[in-house]
């Protein structure tokens, strides 16, 4: 009888004490081929890869082995779980290796899956294997979880303007502003919510030098985008349990009513204020090369915002007998030159006053929780719709019809509400001269102009005043336009004695 062929399969996900290393799971599968007087004509190894999250095939070691020139009749793993934690996964390789006249064989499982009731066993010890990864993957969460909802710190990237440190109230690490990085972090947030473009942000942490998140490197669009969208800044955290892509998911930490958790010794601006400034974000038009306004031939300052007073539909952006405007896809009247006049009358009106943002926030009484319960229930609206089961969409339900009686419960409560400037007392005119860019003038215009409506005019060459009496403002603001008149003897005098 000739003497049976063997191949050597070992692996493991991470080398630690408790583990069994690759050269003992090989030196055991030696010993157990030498005992039964087989040949080891191939040894190959998977070291650091997971069986839960890659099946055989995936694996370069196993491929290797099917793909080998080699003859075999078996083929030795320490156990079965070394080849495979899901019961399908380890059919699937039994499958492969019955197609090239092999079958596995286990050194500390009694497995000999050359026979019928060898196969029949394995495939009883794979579901059993499957079930301790489930229940594995069941503990980690949980424990995972635990330890987010006290506030430690559960590993992988910190957030930049962040640091670990030792947790003071017990063990572990817990999250803690970094003084060296974060104000490079409110410095960000500032600009953005001002209005200025992650463009001009990016040039101006070049600028400062401020340091990038690798230490290494010039700062670059990305890295500013995801630091400005990261849920930290409103001292929530990530929580994205299933999530198998390497994108980080959009889901936060919530507590049982299925709000956020939020941490205020680690935020920087409220829940309500960064949802708004991820929301321009979201709105804005620029593309990840440059802003299409900064490429286009004409200027993009009003594109977006002219209708045509007639016709009331949008003007298109574009040139005029070689000048540039605007023109009505519908009436075709056009408006040409113009946009001097336009920013002239936003100064004008504007300059002097404050700019205010147009989020309301929210600080006094039980309506601080309106926003975010408003929110989550639009949220729960479409998870319900896309509820892959009937369990799944009456836990949904369930979350939703409590945050419904907590809604009823917080209008009750009065709120106390305020507008809160974008940039201290900077006036219009103050934020336009401080305007870097098309993009970032901009979002100073979007602050105070809602539509610039165009009537027909006469024919033939234009002044400036001609041009005007063509333009109809929509203000977001009404109230306040012109000059600011300058105070009185008598106010400044009263002012004055109250200092």
């Amino acid at each position: 009888m000739p003497t049976q062929r063997c191949a050597i399969y070992v692996r493991i996900s991470v080398a630690q004490e408790a583990s069994v290393s690759l050269d003992r799971q090989i030196e055991a599968a030696e010993q157990y081929a030498a005992a039964r007087g087989w040949q080891v004509v191939a040894t190959f190894r998977d070291d650091g890869v997971s069986a839960t999250h890659n099946k055989p095939e995936d694996r370069a070691g196993w491929r290797a082995l099917l793909d080998s020139p080699e003859k075999f009749d078996a083929v030795l793993v320490w156990k079965i779980d070394r080849l495979a934690r899901r019961v399908l996964d380890f059919l699937h390789a039994d499958e492969s290796l019955q197609a090239r006249g092999a079958g596995i064989v286990a050194v500390e499982d009694p497995v000999d899956m050359t026979t019928a009731q060898g196969r029949a066993f394995a495939t009883l010890l794979a579901v059993f294997g499957e079930m301790e990864a489930e229940s594995i993957r069941a503990r980690v969460k949980a424990a995972r979880t635990h330890l987010l909802r006290s506030g430690r710190v559960v590993g992988g990237t910190v957030p930049y303007g962040w640091r670990s440190v030792l947790n003071p109230d017990g063990a572990g690490y817990v999250l803690a502003k970094d003084p060296d990085r974060l104000d490079y972090v409110r410095g960000m947030v500032d600009r953005t919510v001002a209005g200025h473009s992650i463009y001009s942000t990016v040039q101006w942490l070049n600028e400062v030098g401020a340091p990038t998140p690798t230490g290494k490197g010039a700062w670059v669009y990305s890295t500013v985008e995801r630091i400005l969208r990261h849920p930290v800044l409103a001292g929530m955290t990530p929580f994205n349990p299933g999530n198998s892509t390497k994108t980080r998911g959009t889901e936060v930490l919530r507590d049982a009513d299925g709000l956020p958790v939020v941490d205020e010794s680690v935020a920087v601006v409220s829940v309500g204020q960064w949802r708004a400034m991820v929301k321009s974000l979201d709105e804005r038009n620029t593309a990840q090369a440059l802003p299409r306004a900064l490429r286009a031939k004409t200027s993009g300052l009003l594109s977006g915002l002219v209708y045509c007073a007639g016709c009331e539909v949008r003007m298109h952006r574009g040139t005029t007998q070689g000048r540039p405007g605007y023109a009505c896809p519908s009436c075709h009247q056009s408006v040409t030159n113009f946009e001097h006049v336009v920013v002239d009358e936003f100064l004008r009106q504007k300059g002097e006053h404050v700019r205010w943002s147009v989020v309301e926030e929210v600080y006094e009484g039980g309506a601080t929780l309106l926003p975010e319960i408003e929110h989550r229930l639009d949220e729960l609206d479409d998870l319900i719709r896309q509820a892959p089961n009937r369990d799944t969409r009456q836990s949904l339900q369930v979350e939703q019809g409590n945050l419904l009686d907590l809604r009823d419960e917080k209008r009750a409560e009065s709120p106390s509400v305020r507008l809160v400037p974008t940039r201290g007392t900077q006036t219009f005119g103050e934020d336009w001269a401080d305007a870097e860019t098309v993009v970032d003038q901009r979002a100073v215009l979007d602050d105070a102009v809602t539509r610039l409506w165009v009537r027909r005019g006469s024919r033939g060459r234009r002044t400036d005043a001609q041009l005007l009496a063509r333009l109809t403002f929509d203000w977001k603001d009404p109230g306040t336009l012109g000059p600011v008149d300058a105070p009185s003897d008598a106010a400044l005098a009263a002012w004055a004695e109250e200092g």
